[in-house]
């Protein structure tokens, strides 16, 4: 494969106010850089998240360890027209970084599945509440028979927006991080990515997917990919972390569950080798640190068991690897 990467959060607000992450400052993004340079054995990282300033400095301390980035900004629960504008001031700041580093790929991820991040295209004010009419078993039913979403004609128009903004601030390679669920015209990016999870609701199409996906003649990304750490967590994929209830104070499991970090293993190693042999360009497994899902030896306040983190979050702000930081590392060192 042509990239081998992690995909890395700089801080996302899912809520007003509320970060994914808190505790950030240059020294420890350098030490993870080095970390998925030298331990991971990744030559590329996939950086997402809201604050500008961080996603240049983290951009910045993976260029500096050698590694290829990919920049994927993350406004959540902003407007089309505000999303636009973000786009293209982080677009602009991005080129002056690519011309700093030109031997490095710099490519620039203009959104990331856009119809639940944005307002606009599916009814909800907020991201959970979108998520929620997304995960109507309908609307599945819907996409698999081909009827085309309501909201896909301003998607479309979102997206060609999108990319003629950026192309106009940024020089490099431009791609669209698509969901599952979404019809993109790629015939406006350079690369075609999606973020593919494997669960028990597609593994039966899964496989066909992956080959119509390789056969567009574009170079294919899997922007997303991964498993909770608990046993079962592979047949739910990418709905992993609903075992948590966060209407409850504090959060609570909502089912009884099981610490498993083998699970996460053996299912990132699995997509691992079917992308590989199906000819994917480049890999980003989901995720590399999770500050909001602290790792405890009580199970019930295990919370890192809801967590796709290829580490572990102890309560000194620092991680420890799962066995899935030493099985990726192993494999991205030999393949």
């Amino acid at each position: 494969m042509k990239d081998k990467g992690i995909t890395y959060d700089i801080g996302t607000e899912y809520t007003p106010n509320n970060f994914s992450r808190i505790n950030f400052d240059a020294v420890v993004v350098d030490a993870d850089m080095n970390a998925i340079k030298n331990d991971l054995h990744c030559n590329s990282v996939k950086i997402y998240g809201r604050d500008v300033d961080r996603l240049l400095l983290a951009s910045t301390a993976a260029l500096e360890n050698g590694l290829n980035v990919w920049l994927s900004p993350r406004l959540i629960d902003g407007t089309i027209e505000e999303t636009l504008a973000y786009i293209k001031e982080v677009a602009e700041r991005f080129q002056q970084l690519k011309e700093r580093f030109p031997n490095q790929e710099t490519v620039f991820v203009v959104a990331g599945e856009a119809t639940i991040d944005t307002k606009g295209f599916i009814k909800g004010c907020a991201i959970y509440e979108r998520i929620k009419k997304i995960a109507n078993p309908l609307f599945f039913i819907k996409n698999a028979l081909g009827i085309k979403p309501a909201f896909q004609k301003s998607f479309n128009k979102f997206l060609k927006k999108s990319v003629a903004i950026v192309r106009n601030e940024f020089s490099g390679k431009v791609t669209y991080a698509s969901a599952m669920w979404e019809n993109v015209d790629w015939s406006i990016f350079d690369i075609l990515s999606i973020n593919l999870y494997k669960a028990s609701f597609n593994e039966y199409s899964f496989d066909r997917k992956l080959r119509k996906l390789v056969s567009s003649g574009k170079p294919v990304a899997i922007t997303e990919f991964g498993c909770c750490s608990f046993e079962g967590a592979d047949q739910m994929g990418p709905t992993g972390y609903f075992v948590v209830d966060y209407t409850t104070t504090p959060p609570s499991f909502s089912q009884k569950c099981i610490r498993n970090e083998n699970v996460q293993a053996e299912y990132i190693l699995d997509l691992l080798n079917k992308y590989k042999m199906a000819g994917v360009a480049s890999t980003f497994v989901f995720d590399f640190y999770s500050e909001g899902f602290l790792h405890d030896s009580n199970p019930e306040m295990d919370f890192d068991m809801a967590s796709f983190s290829i580490t572990k979050h102890t309560n000194q702000n620092k991680w420890e690897p799962k066995l899935a930081f030493e099985r990726i590392g192993d494999y991205y060192a030999n393949n």
